[in-house]
This record gives C-alpha cells, sequence and structure tokens, in this order.
C-alpha cells in the first residue's frame, strides 16, 4: 500500500468503506464528508480520520485537490477524533509530503512520521512528547539514545520499547526522518549552502549528509532543491 497519494473527488456524493485506516487532508478547497455520523465541510489545515470498515460519504469540487493517507495502523489515540485541526509542524511535513508527491516520490518511512507527528499530543505520553519537543529544538545535535531516554527519566531498554510502542518506530529512525525532512524543507524554503543545511540537521560530513539524503529520497540535496526551484517557478528567498 502506498502511503500518501494525491486525489480529487466529484461533486456527486459518493458511498464508501475500507478495511484500512484513511485520513484526507484538503491541499486546496474543501470536502464535504460525513464519517460515523458526523459530517463537515473539511478546510485546509484540517484532517478527517476515518476508522477501518468506517462508511464514509464525501463529495467536493473536482478542481480541489486532496492529500491522502493510507494505513494499516493508527497510533494510540488517533482516531479518538474524527475532525482535527493541524498544527503548524503537521502541516509543514504535509507541504513537503506533497512536494515529494508531485516530483513522484513516495519515500520510505513517510507515512510512519506523519502517524508519530499526528500522534502528538494524543496517544502519546508526557515523557514521549517531551522527548519529541527535544528533537525538534535539537536537530543539529548528537541526541544520542541514552540523552533521549534521559530526557524520557526512563531507562534505555524501558525508552526504547516505549517510543517504539507509541510512535511505530525506534528513536534513531524517528530523529533521522525528523532530520531529512527538516532538510528538504531547508533546501526548498531556504538558499542556505549545502554543507549549512547538513550541519542544521546534525551532519558534520556534507558527503555523508548527501549519500544519506539521495538515498532516501533519490536524489542529491542539490538536485532535490533545483527540481522544487523549477516547480515554483523560482529561486528560495
Amino acid at each position: 500500500m502506498t502511503p500518501f497519494s494525491l486525489r480529487h473527488y466529484q461533486r456527486d456524493t459518493t458511498t464508501h468503506h475500507h478495511d484500512y485506516a484513511q485520513l484526507v487532508m484538503p491541499i486546496d478547497g474543501a470536502l464535504d464528508i460525513e464519517v460515523a455520523g458526523k459530517a463537515a465541510a473539511l478546510n485546509v489545515g484540517q484532517a478527517c480520520i476515518i476508522l477501518p470498515g468506517e462508511r464514509h460519504d464525501f463529495a467536493a469540487d473536482p478542481k480541489s485537490a486532496f492529500l491522502v493517507h493510507d494505513s494499516q495502523w493508527l497510533p494510540d489515540g488517533v482516531g479518538e477524533q474524527v475532525f482535527i485541526t493541524l498544527d503548524a509542524t503537521q502541516r509543514a511535513y504535509l507541504s513537503f509530503v506533497q512536494s515529494a508527491l508531485a516530483h513522484g516520490r513516495s519515500l520510505l518511512g513517510m507515512g510512519e512520521l506523519w502517524l508519530s507527528l499526528l500522534a502528538a499530543p494524543n496517544g502519546v505520553s508526557a515523557r514521549i512528547r517531551r522527548v519529541q519537543r527535544h528533537i525538534e529544538l535539537h536537530l543539529g545535535a548528537s541526541l544520542g539514545s541514552h540523552e533521549l531516554a534521559a530526557e524520557a527519566c526512563l531507562g534505555l531498554s524501558q525508552f526504547n520499547q516505549r517510543f517504539r510502542r507509541e510512535l511505530g518506530m525506534s528513536p534513531q529512525h524517528y530523529v533521522q526522518q525528523r532530520r531529512l525532512a527538516m532538510a528538504a524543507r531547508l533546501l526548498i524554503e531556504t538558499g542556505l549552502p549545502v554543507s549549512e543545511v547538513a550541519a542544521r540537521v546534525g551532519y558534520d560530513n556534507p558527503s555523508a549528509f548527501a549519500e544519506r539524503f539521495a538515498r532516501e529520497y533519490g536524489f542529491t540535496p542539490s538536485r532535490w532543491r533545483q527540481r522544487n526551484d523549477a516547480a515554483n517557478g523560482g529561486s528560495p528567498q
């Protein structure tokens, strides 16, 4: 199952259900949708969470675009609300995902990282949320496992197990994904040299950063910037 896709819907109401969870996020325009007896006009900056097997009825202007995430798994607590408002970090990450899809890239771990961001604060303990905030503020630092466990006030083994249970991936995988996602955004949104971008997300060696980035995204950092620059019709400011 491809985790993310860009979709358009029809004006006529469609009724549907499936055996996996689905999250729908408007990119432009609105979606009229009813899930589990709850109806809303879903707008940009919001998300609808559809649990497996739930009937949903929806309609939209065919010109409107939507980012859709299909998943066999949801973190604890996600899905307790049908309609949610996304925070700044979640919106920024979806902007990055949209850009990746526009260039034909579906990246390893992209869906898992989205779910981990969506899980905060719902379904994620205060200890792990504290670690998430620490990671966001220190993406340029070493962020070793013992440091993160200490931030959560847990032993290393207990911390690793709890982090994986709540966010669906290991702490170091999460750190790596957040670093690369931040790097991808900096490459699009700023004119910083690649070496400076690498340093800001914790890579002392620009060559190692470029290799890791290309392995994950399929493009070198410079090529990633060029493709997004061409798509946006100009240079980053």
